[in-house]
């Protein structure tokens, strides 16, 4: 069996591991359950990929996101490891495929959505599955204490009926000591080893800065500090706005939001990635499993509605270790309307039930119907068609899914795909009887490995331009395939989906557990609370980041925007040694004392300091006890 750090250099080209990485996976080799507390770009994927790669079976990973499922599975299978994932939204035999190669070891790393842990096809292949380690990631999702509360991770829990043995790994980059609690419970870990990584970026800057101007001050910073940058803003509009003035301004940008098609994000996101340009101005959407450590500047043009979002954006600058900026803009307005958001968020009763009529209405789901139904789901049309609040349906869909009556997932692109399902004679048979569709066949024979017995990802655009025809004409002799029997034929899909977890019932008879609701407003208004004390504050930020995790013994870092304005009104050295001798001419002190007389009871340290110099110098002495006074002369 190779070793972990064979393993390490042979797939991932480092010859030492991250800290805190080898502790994890030694706790998951032991076979004992962990939580995993490492902050944002630590390499948490390392931490349940390595170990598993040492170890006999499969590795489950249970992720949040299709789209950060899809980019772990690609770049796994760029360094030809075996991984595959389910998720809602995929055909049935296509799942049960996938499932299949699980059960008979092609597979190493299987991905899986956590609605799918309670499908019956999920639940019928379970027992067999080879599983040597669960692994949790985005685990905070479990809690509905945290920011991002996922009712279906607590399904999660289920696995230990069927695999009591196997050791979970959860792993987060964001839990406050409250909500690392409830994952342990939530996970039912068994005596789990926590390792905890602390949650300072020491080469990183935090500042915020109220602007009336935000535009020109986001200019004068891009000005000032060389490098890459992220962009975070709100809207998609105002990603294409700030993207023209820069762009106008002689700074290369692009921007990126939900709303472009998966082709063009994926083109933005190489070009910035490749330094094509140097400024991504984006939505929240952009960011998820990107690979770029030399991001000098995170700006947030509009404010997050918590810390721990804040935290996981503003910690993409500076992986690579080297001094990078996270840079927040505010106004008054923009405190105002995270209070107002606050309220959309947590929907009255009737409004949940008006979003879940119009949902079956738009849909035309007649009562009774529907259970388990997968539905594309346009939720801007949508919002648009019954002049719904988007926020206020948003947070609507997620309080039906917490009660188990319909799940919204996001969009999440599935490429076109083909696998051929008739035998040799037939597809002869087929070719002299339709001479226009030999090309196609053949193009897609010769172009996909194994297309007889999975189906195999197809670029509609290239396979159309080897045959000099349109991409209309080529979805057209595709569907005639499909129709003939030739093969299965998966279109491309890139719309969000709409699950329903139970048949459609009359709206007046949906319920939620209003007192369940109440609690997370109020831990939601604390963890505003806290960022907005964050954005305001004059403490040194890092430092609140780190107790806000609860890291303990935090030093300010000194290089924050607030350390640094408290340093500018500090005397000088010289000055403050002066201020020193004057009180001790006077009379001796204890240090608590001189450093009370002196007001430095906010900068202890650089007091400390000056009082070690003077005594090196001889100037001053201090006894065991803590008295200090003048040296005689």
């Amino acid at each position: 069996m190779p070793t972990i750090q064979s393993i390490l250099l042979h797939y991932w080209g480092h010859d030492q591991f991250r800290p805190l990485q080898e502790e994890i996976i030694q706790t998951t080799l032991e076979k004992k359950d962990c939580l995993a507390l490492l902050p944002t770009g630590s390499g948490k994927s390392v931490c349940f990929q390595v170990p598993a790669l040492a170890m006999e079976g499969l590795c489950l990973v249970i992720s949040p996101l299709i789209a950060l499922m899809k980019d772990q599975v690609a770049q796994l299978k760029k360094k030809g490891i075996s991984a595959l994932s389910i998720h809602t939204g995929m055909p049935f035999k296509e799942v049960s495929k996938t499932m299949e190669l699980a059960i008979n070891g092609h597979i190493k790393f299987l991905y899986v959505s956590p609605e799918r842990i309670q499908t019956r096809l999920f639940k019928e292949y379970l027992p067999a599955l080879p599983v040597c380690l669960i692994a949790v990631d985005e685990a905070h999702c479990v809690s509905q204490w945290g920011y991002d509360f996922r009712p279906s991770y607590l399904q999660i829990a289920s696995l230990r009926e069927s695999l009591p043995e196997v050791p979970i790994l959860a792993l987060t980059a964001s839990a406050t000591p409250l909500v690392q609690d409830d994952i342990i419970k939530q996970l039912q870990l068994k005596e789990a080893v926590v390792h905890r990584g602390s949650f300072i970026r020491e080469a990183l800057s935090y500042s915020c800065f109220e602007e009336p101007n935000k535009l020109q001050k986001l200019t004068d910073i891009l000005g000032k500090v060389d490098g890459s940058s992220i962009i975070y803003c709100r809207s998609r509009k105002r990603t294409v706005d700030i993207c023209r003035h820069l762009n106008q301004r002689g700074i290369t940008a692009t921007y990126y939001h939900a709303g472009l098609d998966q082709e063009e994000r994926n083109q933005r996101q190489h070009n910035w990635t490749n330094n094509q340009v140097r400024i991504m101005v984006s939505t929240n959407a952009f960011g998820m499993g990107i690979d770029k450590a030399d991001v000098r500047t995170v700006l947030h043009y509009d404010v997050p509605d918590c810390l721990e979002n804040y935290y996981q954006e503003a910690g993409r600058a500076g992986r690579d270790r080297k001094k990078a900026y996270a840079v927040l803009l505010y106004n008054q307005q923009d405190l105002s309307d995270l209070q107002l958001q606050l309220t959309k968020k947590f929907p009255t009763l009737e409004m949940v039930r008006n979003v879940y009529q119009a949902m079956a209405n738009f849909l035309h789901i007649p009562t009774g119907t529907g259970e388990g139904n997968t539905y594309d789901f346009d939720l801007t049309l949508f919002c648009k068609n019954f002049d719904l609040d988007r926020l206020v349906t948003i947070h609507s869909f997620q309080l039906l899914q917490a009660n188990g009556y319909c799940a919204l997932n996001e969009a999440a692109y599935e490429p076109a795909r083909v696998q051929f399902i008739a035998d040799r004679n037939w597809l002869e048979e087929v070719e002299q009887r339709y001479p226009k569709l030999e090309p196609l066949i053949k193009t897609l024979l010769r172009s996909i490995e194994g297309v007889f017995s999975y189906p195999g990802i197809i670029s509609e655009a290239y396979i159309a331009g080897l045959l000099k025809i349109d991409k209309t004409l080529l979805r057209e002799q595709l569907n005639q395939l499909n129709a003939l029997g030739i093969l299965t034929y998966y279109p491309v899909k890139d719309q969000p989906q709409l699950v329903l977890l139970c048949e459609r019932m009359k709206a007046d008879h949906i319920q939620l557990d209003l007192k369940a609701i109440q609690k997370r407003k109020e831990l939601a208004k604390e963890r505003l609370d806290a960022l907005i004390s964050f954005t305001t504050g004059t403490s040194c930020r890092s430092s609140y980041i780190g107790r806000y995790f609860g890291d303990k013994g935090i030093n300010d870092c000194g290089i924050c925007d607030n350390c640094i304005a408290r340093k500018k009104q500090l005397p000088a050295k010289a000055v403050l040694q002066q201020q020193v001798i004057a009180v001790l001419k006077l009379h001796p002190c204890t240090v608590p004392e001189l450093q009370a007389q002196l007001l430095l009871d906010d900068n202890k340290e650089i007091y400390l300091a000056a009082l070690r110099e003077l005594e090196t110098e001889n100037i001053i002495r201090i006894d065991l006890a803590g008295n200090i006074e003048l040296t005689p002369l």
